[in-house]
């Protein structure tokens, strides 16, 4: 070998053994032009996050504080203005002195984060891309559920992903879902279903030319995994699984806007369906607060307990019969927690502060922040910080406004101004939506104005203001408010929870799980999932090459060196 070769030969070799030395230290991801945002794409930048956060400092034992619980409350559309309006609301509800200075349970959780929450397809997102994005790990296009971006509308298997729910069963965890909305919502479907729109929640729903190729996600729920192995599932939706409750055509007392509720065309009763699949007789369906709160949940493996025929009642007009969503967080932990089990994965969705959000219906949203926070208060009586991971987060944020200049104490649903004999105008406001019909002026048959003035003036409605359905003012009419784009806040507390800091994409969550639950796709990014008398054994399995270099490799760089230089 002449010396040139030699050279190059001991050059390629100290070139290898610099790579395996630095394989630990990343630069930042940038994809080439053009690149698909897939799965693959997802998942490495969910991973990349997850192992900087691990090489911090702040990061210690992580070994010995895994969690043997997780549960993760979503306030569907619970921005940052949300949740300031709704710490404020809590306060002067219940008798602080002048409710700015009151904190909301998860206030004090010890640990945040900031996640940002667009759609691969959209800069504003909807809750079916982020709701993937927290349960799969995958940010994907607007209205899909549980696929990645290279999901075909004539192909229902091309771009499906699993979820944490499939992570967790696989090691043993029990799981379960509790909503406000439908059970086939999009938030909670996205724990479970595989969907190319998140509208198709019954067959009628499904295109007629492709309703043969795709399972409605109320079919998925109960014929696929990981839904049909929940052991809870309770919210609202009695209509997609092929029910009608008995109070259908009674009078509501609320008579609020909500979203129309689609029929079966099979005509199948889904739940009957899923009661005969154990002849045991631990699966057990319950309609009514009276029958969940009764129920033995020391007993009971698998419980599906739907109370409305569409979404549950906004708090603010809840109906006799109607558990809330304290209740069903309670008898879920209950059903979920067993002594001598793996654990468990629960999700919770307080889904109606959104939706009032849609509707302009500010006085109910803050009535929704403060059942999702009483829901967060009782789990958190209910479990440990010791061995449960509890997260806290929006899916995305809404398009309302929180005015100056109120003094401090106002109504947080009341007016605001800088100057006393200036014009009021209400603290919460939207951006857009229907509440635009309520406070513009209308014209006459002929198209003139009625009067100089193009708004009516707040102090003009009176009393229609306290009404639950009354709607803030909105600048643009919508028939629909709009969600908002800004990153959203991330809570948590218990282990592994010091994990969450920092501003990162949203699928990061789904990683933070899979890693402190110790199941799914980070479970073996290292060897804190394993007992220590295994580590050594694991470690020598491997290959070369995971961020350590061996004695031989060292020698045979310094002798290559030196025949160069000689």
């Amino acid at each position: 070998m002449n010396k040139m070769t030699s050279s190059v030969n001991c050059f390629v070799l100290l070139l290898l053994i610099t790579i395996i030395a630095c394989e630990g230290i990343r630069l930042p991801y940038k994809p080439p032009a053009g690149i698909h945002e897939d799965a693959a794409y997802w998942r490495k930048i969910g991973l990349q996050t997850l192992k900087k956060r691990l090489s911090s400092s702040n990061v210690k034992n992580l070994e010995e504080h895994k969690a043997k619980n997780i549960i993760i409350f979503v306030g569907d559309g619970m921005g940052l203005t949300t949740i300031t309006a709704g710490r404020i609301f809590k306060g002067q509800k219940y008798g602080a002195t002048y409710g700015e200075e009151s904190s909301l349970v998860f206030d004090d959780f010890p640990h945040t984060g900031l996640a940002k929450t667009y759609n691969v397809d959209k800069q504003v997102p909807d809750s079916a891309g982020t709701a993937t994005a927290m349960f799969c790990g995958v940010k994907t296009l607007y209205g899909v559920i549980g696929m990645d971006s290279t999901c075909d509308f004539k192909d229902p298997a091309k771009g499906r992903v699993p979820s944490i729910m499939d992570w967790a069963q696989s090691v043993d965890k029990r799981t379960g879902i509790v909503t406000t909305t439908r059970i086939t919502h999009a938030t909670p479907a996205s724990t479970y279903a595989n969907s190319y729109d998140r509208d198709w929640e019954c067959d009628s729903m499904i295109p007629e030319d492709v309703r043969k190729s795709h399972v409605d996600i109320a079919r998925q729920l109960i014929e696929h995994s990981p839904g049909k192995n929940f052991n809870v599932v309770m919210g609202g939706g009695l209509k997609p699984m092929g029910i009608i409750h008995a109070n259908e055509k009674r009078t509501w007392n609320f008579t609020g806007d909500t979203e129309k509720v689609c029929s079966r065309l099979d005509g199948r009763n889904l739940v009957d369906e899923w009661l005969q699949m154990e002849a045991n007789g631990s699966r057990t369906f319950v309609q009514t607060r009276e029958q969940l709160m009764n129920m033995d949940t020391t007993d009971i493996e698998h419980v599906i307990g739907l109370f409305r025929n569409n979404h549950l009642t906004y708090k603010i007009g809840a109906e006799d019969g109607e558990p809330e969503l304290k209740d069903m967080v309670e008898q879920a932990i209950k059903v979920l927690h067993r002594t001598k089990s793996n654990g468990y994965v629960l999700m919770v969705e307080g889904g109606r502060i959104d939706q009032a959000h849609h509707q302009n219906y500010a006085r109910a949203a803050l009535h929704e922040v403060l059942e999702f926070d009483k829901a967060i208060e009782t789990a958190m009586h209910l479990t440990s910080t010791d061995d449960t991971l509890i997260i806290v987060t929006a899916d995305h944020s809404h398009a309302m406004t929180l005015n100056g200049y109120p003094k401090r104490g106002n109504d947080i649903l009341g007016f605001a101004n800088k100057t006393a004999d200036g014009k009021p105008y209400e603290t919460l406001t939207y951006a857009n939506g229907p509440g635009y019909d309520v406070h513009r002026r209308n014209t006459s048959a002929d198209g003139s104005v009625t009067s100089n003035s193009t708004w009516i003036s707040v102090e003009d409605l009176g009393h229609q203001r306290q009404d639950p359905t009354y709607r803030h003012m909105a600048t643009f009419k919508l028939k629909d408010e709009t969600h908002g784009g800004e990153d959203v806040i991330v809570y948590a507390s218990g282990p592994g929870s010091e994990l969450i800091r920092g501003v990162f994409e949203q699928n990061y969550l789904a990683y933070v799980m899979s890693y402190v639950g110790c199941m799914g796709p980070a479970k073996d990014i290292d060897d804190s999932c394993y007992p220590k008398t295994n580590v050594k054994q694991r470690k020598q399995g491997k290959t070369s090459g995971q961020g350590v270099i061996s004695p031989w490799k060292i020698i045979t760089a310094l002798l290559c060196f030196l025949s160069w230089r000689i």
